[in-house]
């Protein structure tokens, strides 16, 4: 069950994601390259058993809503609104893996919306391409250090609506390791937490 206190998000180089965006759609991912930027996700965990991040700066949660909550926060460029939630269920479950979590981000100092994200809790193996599953219909990601987004930019306010009409949602990827990892989420709540954050990080 998602905790009460799920955390904040503090996201650098986002540069780093369209570098890796770019080599996907141009056909020039090479095995084993690694991006020096990142997104880095740390979660204030509170009451989870795998235990507590340090925030950077409190985020302000705006409400839970089933399996997701809402918050808003402030970045480098501004106030950004963001939804977020852990995994009703992960596999393998033998595998020792730090925080995993998905986030859907509004940046206001940007303009950019719907900016998904996941945080898998291992080092992805970037050779490999990782895909978000919403009722069956595939997305592929791209993948730097433990972190991915949708490999195409675009497909990121039809991704939304997707889970916004949908039930599940799954995450599939491999690690370093040469690990396959499948972690399943809730739909339920989707729609009314980006509802809240919508209207709090109105265009």
């Amino acid at each position: 069950m998602l905790p009460d206190l799920c955390g904040l998000v503090t996201i650098s180089g986002h540069n780093g994601r369209s570098e890796r965006v770019a080599e996907f759609e141009t056909g020039k991912m090479r095995n084993g390259k690694r991006m020096t930027k990142q997104l880095s996700i740390a979660i204030l965990a509170g009451a989870l058993s795998i235990g507590v991040f340090a925030p950077a700066m409190a985020a302000e949660n705006l409400g839970k809503f089933s399996q997701w909550v809402a918050w808003k926060d402030q970045d480098s460029t501004g106030k950004i609104c963001y939804i977020s939630s852990q995994p009703q269920s992960t596999q393998p479950t033998d595998v020792i893996r730090s925080a995993i979590h998905f986030i859907v981000t509004h940046r206001m100092g940007t303009g950019k919306r719907n900016e998904v994200a996941t945080n898998i809790g291992y080092p992805f193996d970037t050779s490999k391409t990782a895909t978000a599953s919403i009722d069956g219909r595939e997305y592929a990601m791209v993948t730097a250090d433990e972190s991915a987004w949708l490999a195409a930019t675009a497909d990121e306010p039809g991704f939304v609506a997707a889970m916004k009409a949908g039930s599940t949602m799954v995450v599939k990827g491999t690690s370093t390791r040469g690990t396959n990892t499948t972690d399943t989420y809730s739909l339920s709540g989707v729609t009314a937490a980006m509802g809240v954050i919508d209207k709090e990080c109105a265009q």
